[in-house]
């Protein structure tokens, strides 16, 4: 299971465990797994929302992700390494 699978099962629980609603296996989640699994979620967030790429200006066929600087291929949705949502479009001055 990955971490965002984990943050996705802490919050179902404590959703479920908010309703009065018990697991079969009794697990509550401790506070430092809530605090945990909302910053995976925040980070989860954060990289599924497109980002402006670090241009300088001039014209390349490639660019910088924002995220971990690395070069990205051209009009690609997202950085091949580090997944982070890319914004292509061209803003005018």
């Amino acid at each position: 299971m990955n971490k965002y699978e984990e943050a996705f099962n802490v919050i179902e629980t404590i959703l479920h465990l908010m309703c009065g609603e018990e697991r079969e296996d009794n697990y509550k989640p401790s506070h430092d797994e809530m605090v945990n699994s909302m910053e995976d979620f925040k980070e989860l967030v954060e990289r599924s929302t497109p980002q402006k790429l670090l241009y300088n200006g001039e014209y390349v066929s490639f660019c910088n992700c924002p995220n971990c600087k690395k070069v990205v291929p051209i009009h690609g949705n997202y950085c091949p390494r580090c997944s982070q949502a890319l914004d292509w479009r061209v803003e005018n001055d």
